[in-house]
């Protein structure tokens, strides 16, 4: 007579459960793409507002470098009042360019772009090698007052900082 085992005796569905791997637990309730996690997100969020930040800084570049001769009146302006507009001018386009990028590329992470968590992270590090010239530059400045300076360390550690996120793989 052939004798069967606990096993045995078991339905097929409890057998299959037995030998299944354990279900992973879900994740939390939380507002972060599953594909980004929380410090993803987070660095997502920033690079957003301080696109649109290093945008509207940029317009208002545009904006005084284009008024520039409208500041003398009362004065004889000097010869030059076209020229020095100028590099306000260039230098808010290229303001506007890196708001743009910044934004551009942390919502093109956000909509699961192929390859935007690589884009993003390089953006973030031109940001903070350009935000460590900023510095420089304007440290060297003899009329400064400490606000733009502190202003554009913060910035440039935060874009270090979120550099250094999207470069670890997600967990």
């Amino acid at each position: 007579m052939v004798t069967q085992t606990r096993k045995m005796n078991k339905k097929p569905s409890e057998r299959a459960r037995e030998q299944a791997p354990p279900e992973r637990r879900p994740r939390g309730h939380t507002l972060a793409p599953a594909h980004l996690g929380e410090a993803g997100s987070v660095v997502m969020l920033v690079l957003i507002i301080l696109g649109l930040a290093v945008f509207i800084a940029g317009v208002a570049m545009i904006a005084s470098g284009f008024t520039m001769g409208g500041r003398f009146t009362g004065t004889t302006p000097p010869p030059n009042v076209d020229e020095l507009g100028r590099g306000q001018v260039f230098g808010g386009i290229g303001l506007l360019l890196l708001g743009a990028l910044q934004a551009g590329s942390a919502l093109a992470l956000l909509g699961e772009v192929r390859g935007a968590r690589r884009f993003c992270m390089l953006v973030a590090v031109g940001s903070a090698v350009l935000g460590v010239a900023g510095v420089i530059v304007v440290m060297t400045q003899e009329v400064t007052t400490p606000l733009l300076p502190g202003a554009l360390a913060v910035a440039t550690v935060i874009y270090a900082a979120s550099a250094i996120i999207l470069a670890r793989p997600h967990r």
